[in-house]
């Protein structure tokens, strides 16, 4: 969220406040009722929508760190692989899997996890002769594992860049739906209790009136060096 939607959300947290100390007074307007309800279902959504914001920040280390694990256990694989392959006179299996580190990261992602899986089955093949060499089966499994993991993290930071960017838009929405709750139908009807509640009726217009600037608020009325109008009492 945008700093002034941090701020608008605080705002509205403080209305549900005092909406909560003074329950039992405004549930005796049906139509104050209604909207108060609507209001409170707004703000989890706003807080839900702001997780998803946020949710797309793991994905690149995420997915960065399981291509490094792939690839070690691949390059490991291929060079005790082509070890057995020269020890034996299999030039085409020593060919094949003849890779250092960055022969097997050179290239596309697809590239890579396709040469990753042509280690893992060119060893696969001839597992039986390479206890010796420290591939075993299970070393086998685990780069397998290790690859697919990696292949389907592969969509996952376009995924979450895209349900990021329609959470964006999303929250404006929604606060603009808070907005107008709050000063076509709440703002309004609280007049309502002007006699009857004094005590709400004060503290949901101060609650309203809060002014909450990222820039702090300097004593003369300026913020940043900018003059600012004064909080204007809701009416």
């Amino acid at each position: 969220m945008t700093a002034n939607q941090n701020n608008k959300l605080n705002a509205y947290r403080a209305v549900d406040a005092v909406l909560e100390d003074h329950e039992t007074t405004w549930q005796t307007l049906p139509a104050f009722a209604a909207a108060v309800t609507e209001f409170r279902e707004v703000i989890p959504e706003i807080n839900g929508l702001a997780q998803v914001q946020s949710n797309g920040v793991g994905a690149v280390p995420e997915k960065k760190a399981a291509f490094a694990l792939m690839v070690e256990d691949a390059v490991q694989i291929a060079a005790a692989t082509h070890a057995y392959a020269v020890k034996e006179g299999d030039y085409e299996l020593a060919a094949r899997v003849n890779h250092s580190h960055s022969d097997v990261v050179e290239g596309r992602e697809a590239e890579v996890v396709n040469r990753c899986r042509d280690i893992h089955a060119a060893a696969n093949e001839n597992v039986a002769g390479l206890a010796d060499y420290g591939v075993t089966a299970t070393k086998l499994t685990r780069l397998k594992n290790k690859t697919d993991a990696f292949e389907g993290l592969q969509p996952k930071p376009r995924q979450r860049i895209a349900q990021r960017r329609a959470a964006t838009d999303t929250l404006v929405r929604r606060f603009s739906t808070a907005d107008g709750i709050l000063s076509k139908r709440l703002d309004r009807l609280v007049l309502q209790f002007r006699d009857s509640a004094p005590d709400f009726f004060t503290e949901y217009r101060t609650a309203r009136s809060i002014v909450d600037n990222p820039g702090g608020r300097r004593s003369n009325g300026e913020t940043n060096g900018t003059p600012q109008p004064a909080p204007q009492p809701v009416s």
